[in-house]
């Protein structure tokens, strides 16, 4: 290593060329020492002193510090002085987690800012709300040698931060002594010839790696993924499909791997290179292996399900299976245990009928191995209970409500009605509801929800409710199931109006039409949620609102939608403001709202740049929160609880995470919300009513409705810190009175034609999408906007087998006008879907074909040459057509086909 510039503060006062702006106070140079404490959100030290480097990628900048507390700091450089901001831009900055253990630390940072040519400003933000210490800043050019250079294949590492490697004679071993430390290798390999990024690897513990690299083009190391690892020490294959990632092209010049997120891990790392396809040998995995009911009782027949797949590059041969079930549990019927193959990216899925003869608790084993590939094994653990001595029922028992002196409520996300939403959680087993996969919006499984509700102490839902310029959606849950529940009566609902629409869709004409929507379906109901006697209604985004009509507009179209409810015989309107933030409340005061709340709060705690963090440190999140808003806030807090954080089955596995969630930890939340309502209430700083997040949440990972890995757990807790009803009740579930689920049906997801001849098929609308429906063998659509999306159901179509998509619609302007418009196709594959944003709607255009469309009223077959695509390949899960641009177009779809 060579070091190409320094700064050290040795001697005493000289800051060494470094000025700090006005957020940066006592500022001292003692001892060989850069002291400082910081404030406000933008703490800067500018370089001011004349500095200049030739810029290369394997420069790394090093800075010696300790703090006080954990936050991100950053870097910014630059190779010009020219405004705006003296040659600083945002993208290039390198930002960093620092530790506030007031522990010294050294600090590399890789910026791989070799396109600016050279380096001539230096800028270190460090974060606000702390005190630092600093020893030294430098910059250092790495050792690299060409040996490392093997057209995509790596035979050498460096190491970054605190980790110990040792060469074997096959691969290396690696020691993690911090989560943070990285394997980092220069290349050179062609981006669009080598599009897979594949390695080899065993690992002791931890819950993802990471995988990095840079181009020759571009700033910064770019993250791949977070990729889950199996760490049980054993070997697999790992292939990532990279032809979508919006920043692999040109040359790829250097690849990085943080193998663990855990202090400790041991890993064996075989090889780790760049591909043109899925390379090694078969890797056998069982990605999913639970029961199929979420509340197995004794004598009743379920099904033990398993989903195998291979990710290795080779095919599997002549897989095998073997269960192993506890004693006391029958197998009744079983699948064939033998496969004859297995393909890159296959899965197949095996489902034994059992039963279980006595209240059993025990572990079903599944071994998986092929001709070709090592053994894998999965366990489950079952719980059979035996059938509480309850008649059967005709219907839900009525309930038994119980309640204590606070209101309790509990968010409503109304999104499961449908095969393909709650396909995306069927990965996820212990999330099953004890209602099974239900159809929402059936009365019946509403009953259920107000059943369990009230006889655990909460007293009213707020329902997710979406409203775009008219647009409506998602009201299923509502309007079908709760206004047409046997026992609504017992249960208060308002709605938390979800307004994270596009920009300028907020105006006081929709303010006012929205009212009056509200006054008419909603406030006159009974059951609906008042303070003071106005209705109460949670708005989401409250910025939405200030971006589109200024802090004033706001207040006076609050001022115009109260007189509105007045004119309407109510007693006005309590609008809740759900904050981001503490300091926010002093704005939200401003713009007229009575209260402030929140939804959720899901960082909070955790290292800006770790994306799994434990629930515990969201709990102390939480409690510093609510303090912080109670100081500053003019208006009264309605408080919020956090129901947990795991969002992958929507996001992916590149999101936040808060792992660790048990209804223990959930108890002690409680405890620390009644607590708080205990102390502030009497003030009026807090009204007496809670809420959490969230009921169903099950895509997002919050969710305290009763589920396969805990049952009543979280439900139980509420009852027993809020209400002072008896610990000992009786809990039941629709097998315990002989009812049957009402599930969604499932859906084919092998099925590559769709004709609409029986509903739609799975496929939906949004976005700029409303009114969506089918009449007459026709999915049918009205857009509102430049971006009408329809989106298909799951399923697994092998790319290879098929070289066109085929689409038959009619397009017919509202005001008659005649024009050509554009249409896109979007698909994803089960290894890309990995490298695309956090959301289940995110498609990338790199998988997306283009078409011309015409918009007059006829009928038009459009045939899709979608082979002629390179990313068109591997297995197919999702398919999205965007019709056209524009918004007032009504569209029909006759059929689409996937052909060949």
């Amino acid at each position: 290593e060579r070091v190409l510039a320094q700064w050290q503060f040795e001697r005493n006062g000289d800051l060494q060329g470094w000025q700090p702006n006005s957020q940066v106070k006592d500022v001292k140079v003692a001892n060989g020492i850069l002291s400082f404490r910081t404030e406000g959100d933008d703490p800067i030290f500018f370089l001011e002193a004349p500095f200049e480097i030739p810029a290369s990628p394997w420069q790394v900048i090093e800075i010696r510090l300790k703090a006080d507390r954990d936050g991100v700091a950053e870097f910014f450089w630059s190779n010009t002085t020219e405004p705006p901001y003296g040659g600083f831009r945002p993208h290039k900055r390198t930002p960093f987690s620092v530790i506030g253990d007031g522990k010294w630390r050294t600090y590399r940072i890789l910026p791989f800012w070799h396109p600016e040519g050279k380096i001539i400003r230096l800028r270190f933000d460090p974060f606000g709300g702390a005190n630092f210490e600093v020893e030294f800043i430098r910059i250092v050019e790495l050792e690299t040698g060409r040996e490392t250079r093997d057209a995509g294949r790596i035979t050498e590492w460096l190491v970054i931060g605190d980790a110990n490697m040792k060469r074997e004679k096959e691969g290396w071993t690696v020691t993690m002594n911090e989560p943070n430390a990285l394997l980092l290798a220069p290349i050179s390999a062609d981006a669009e010839a080598n599009s897979f990024i594949s390695f080899h690897m065993a690992v002791s513990k931890g819950n993802y790696a990471t995988v990095y690299f840079a181009n020759e083009k571009e700033h910064g190391l770019k993250q791949v993924t977070v990729y889950p690892i199996v760490a049980d020490g054993k070997e697999y294959t790992y292939n990532l499909d990279m032809i979508v990632h919006q920043n692999w092209h040109g040359r790829i010049i250097a690849l990085g791997l943080r193998p663990s997120d855990e202090a400790g891990a041991i890993v064996r790392l075989n090889w780790f290179n760049v591909e043109s396809k899925p390379s090694g040998s078969p890797s056998l995995r069982v990605i999913n292996f639970a029961l199929d009911d979420a509340s197995p009782r004794v004598g009743v027949p379920t099904s033990l399900v398993a989903t195998i797949t291979n990710s290795g590059g080779e095919t599997a041969r002549n897989v095998k299976v073997r269960l192993v079930l506890p004693k006391g549990i029958d197998l009744k019927v079983e699948p064939s245990s033998r496969i004859e193959s297995l393909e890159f990216e296959d899965e197949v899925t095996l489902q034994w009928q059992v039963v279980a003869q006595r209240p059993t608790k025990g572990e079903a084993i599944l071994d998986v191995v092929a001709d070709n590939a090592p053994k894998t094994t999965a366990k489950v653990p079952l719980n059979f209970l035996p059938r509480p001595f309850i008649p059967k029922s005709d219907y839900v028992p009525k309930p038994n409500p119980v309640r204590g002196k606070y209101e309790v409520g509990v968010y409503y996300f109304p999104g499961w009605h449908s095969f393909s939403s709650w396909f995306y959680i069927f990965r996820f087993p212990e999330r099953k509801p004890f209602l099974g996969w239900y159809r929402e919006g059936d009365p019946e499984v509403a009953d259920w929800h107000i059943k369990w509700a009230v006889e655990h102490g909460i007293t009213f839902f707020a329902y997710d409710w979406y409203w775009e310029r008219g647009a409506r959606k998602l009201e299923h849950a509502l309007h079908n199931g709760y206004m047409k529940a046997r026992y609504r009566n017992l249960l208060k609902f308002c709605l938390l109006w979800a307004n994270h629409n596009q920009p300028k869709t907020s105006s006081l004409e929709d303010c006012i039409t929205v009212t009056r929507f509200w006054i008419e379906h909603y406030f006159r109901q009974p059951e609906y949620l008042t303070i003071d006697g106005k209705p109460v209604v949670f708005i989401f985004q409250p910025s939405r609102l200030t971006e589109d009509l200024g802090g004033e507009g706001v207040r006076k179209a609050f001022d115009v939608m109260r007189q509105e409810c007045l004119n309407h015989g109510l007693k006005g309107l309590y609008l809740v403001a759900c904050l981001r933030y503490p300091d926010e409340a002093k704005l939200r005061a401003q713009e007229g709202y009575d209260a402030v709340s929140a939804y959720t709060w899901t960082n909070l705690g955790r290292r800006a740049l770790d994306l799994w963090a434990p629930y515990d440190s969201l709990l102390e999140g939480y409690r510093n929160y609510w303090q912080q808003i109670v100081k500053v806030s003019q208006i009264p807090l309605i408080l919020p609880i956090n129901g947990g954080w795991d969002p992958r089955p929507w996001y992916g596995d590149v999101h936040s995470v808060r792992f660790g969630r048990t209804p223990q930890k959930f108890r002690q939340h409680l405890q620390d919300a009644k607590a708080f309502l205990d102390k502030f209430v009497p003030k009026g700083e807090a009204l007496p009513i809670a809420i959490i997040e969230a009921w169903n949440e099950w895509g997002e990972g919050s969710y305290i409705e009763p589920h396969a890995e805990f049952g009543f757990g979280y439900l139980d807790a509420v009852r027993e810190v809020f209400t002072d009803a008896s610990k000992e009740h009786i809990d039941l579930t629709p097998v315990d009175v002989g009812l049957a689920l009402k599930e969604v049906e499932r859906l084919p997801i092998h099925k590559n034609s769709w004709e609409f001849e029986e509903g739609d098929e799975g496929w939906r609308g949004w976005v700029h999408l409303r009114d969506v429906r089918v009449e007459n063998g026709r999915l049918i659509g009205e857009t509102t906007g430049y971006d009408p999306i329809f989106f298909g159901p799951p399923v697994r179509i092998r790319a290879s087998q098929f070289r066109f998509v085929i689409v038959k619609m009619r397009l017919q302007s509202k005001d008659g006008k005649v024009f050509p418009d554009k249409g896109q196709l979007f698909w994803k594959t089960l290894a890309t879907s990995l490298q695309l944003p956090a959301n289940i709607y995110a498609f990338s255009p790199r998988a997306a074909f283009t078409f011309t469309v015409q918009v007059d009223g006829q009928w038009h077959e459009y045939r899709l040459p979608v082979h002629e695509s390179k990313s068109w390949r591997g297995i197919i899960n999702s398919l999205r057509i965007d019709p056209c641009t524009n918004a007032n177009v009504l569209v029909e779809v006759d059929y689409i086909k996937v052909a060949p």
